[in-house]
């Protein structure tokens, strides 16, 4: 069994402490988290007093009394501390800056075709400094800048071992990051976008993120935590096969859901953007709905696929997620024709961060170090 000393066990406690008040949707009392956590007033008055003064926490009003002082209303300070994510994709980059409770600050799109060259890496660290300033963003409040793109970091190399959507491999680590003066990590799209996902939504006990855009990958969370497999590679459900003998994919095989429902099928195979198609959709061109209505019969069934090997909620992601709300009962009724069990497609939902769920993703890898470091 293990033995604390008297420090460590006081720093326990101001963490339990801080993660109670973290996790409530509204601001508590000191009888509330004393309550509930099963500790003293005095015990829990002290580690208030040393989160208050180090600014993680504040009065936030008070509530009514039913005799007495009224109960001080305690809640995170806002703006204490505050994370970068970065996401890079084929034509844009993708800047967020969140606080604490993963708000969203401020956020920018930047159109830059991804390079595999100082010239573009220092575009990023340039478009950083850019952002930080126009958006009036204390440096000083920075705990970290995360990036995050379509590939497969392998951090025992350094390098960004495969981005078949980028059309680059081996992508240096440290070359990526050596002109952001700020603490880096770096981290798959997807994954980034589930951890987004699940984030102080622990109602999703487990929970798959789809993500859907130029590539299309996933994460897989289970209780919280991202099942990676034995060599990284789970969730890569843009690569399973849909069809046999199909479409070619990017990864040089036919059938994969990627080819069917790559939002390049619906954007730049047209020669057009999103936005382009959606709108024509919107007012019911014939021939973008004969697309679409193949679209959603191709990503039902990859949808479907998941379901019934994992079973559990699946979130749609990525940039799809900005145009899906008018189309979501549509697709689950397509997934309610074709599952084998009794099903109302309740379990599909949609993405909360939408198109930015890879950018506040990975920008919680800083948030979620901080806390639990406190």
């Amino acid at each position: 069994m293990p033995t604390y000393n008297t420090a460590e066990l006081r720093r326990q406690n101001r963490n339990r402490v801080f993660r109670y008040i973290y996790g409530s949707d509204t601001p508590v009392t000191k009888q509330d988290v004393a309550q509930n956590l099963n500790l003293s007033l005095p015990t829990v008055g002290q580690n208030l007093k040393e989160l208050q003064e180090v600014g993680l926490l504040e009065t936030q009003g008070t509530f009514h009394s039913t005799g007495g002082r009224k109960p001080r209303a305690i809640g995170v300070a806002a703006g204490v501390k505050c994370s970068i994510g970065i996401q890079l994709s084929k034509f844009h980059i993708h800047i967020v800056c969140i606080d604490l409770r993963a708000k969203v600050m401020a956020q920018l799109i930047v159109e830059r075709d991804f390079d595999d060259t100082d010239d573009y890496f220092q575009f990023i660290a340039s478009s950083l400094e850019t952002f930080l300033d126009e958006n009036s963003i204390d440096r000083t409040r920075l705990l970290g800048v995360g990036i995050a793109l379509p590939g497969i970091p392998d951090n025992n190399r350094g390098i960004i071992t495969l981005s078949r959507t980028l059309s680059s491999k081996d992508i240096s680590i440290t070359k990526l990051t050596e002109h952001i003066p700020y603490p880096c990590f770096v981290e798959n799209d997807a994954n980034a976008g589930g951890v987004a996902e699940w984030w102080n939504h622990q109602e999703h006990e487990n929970m798959v993120y789809l993500s859907i855009q130029r590539g299309v990958g996933g994460a897989v969370l289970l209780d919280g935590v991202r099942y990676m497999g034995h060599h990284q590679h789970s969730g890569e459900f843009g690569h399973m096969c849909i069809v046999p003998g199909g479409q070619r994919c990017l990864c040089g095989r036919r059938g994969c859901l990627e080819a069917y429902c790559s939002t390049a099928r619906i954007s730049t195979d047209l020669g057009i953007t999103r936005e382009d198609f959606f709108e024509a959709l919107e007012v019911g061109n014939p021939d973008y709905q004969k697309i679409w209505n193949d679209y959603l019969d191709h990503l039902a069934i990859g949808i479907n696929n998941i379901r019934m090997v994992l079973d559990c909620d699946i979130v749609l992601g990525g940039v799809l997620a900005h145009f899906m709300a008018p189309y979501l009962e549509n697709l689950r009724a397509r997934l309610k024709a074709i599952s084998s069990f009794e099903t109302d497609g309740e379990f599909l939902k949609l993405s909360r961060y939408l198109s930015w769920s890879t950018c506040v993703g990975v920008a919680l890898h800083f948030i979620s170090e901080f806390i639990e470091n406190i």
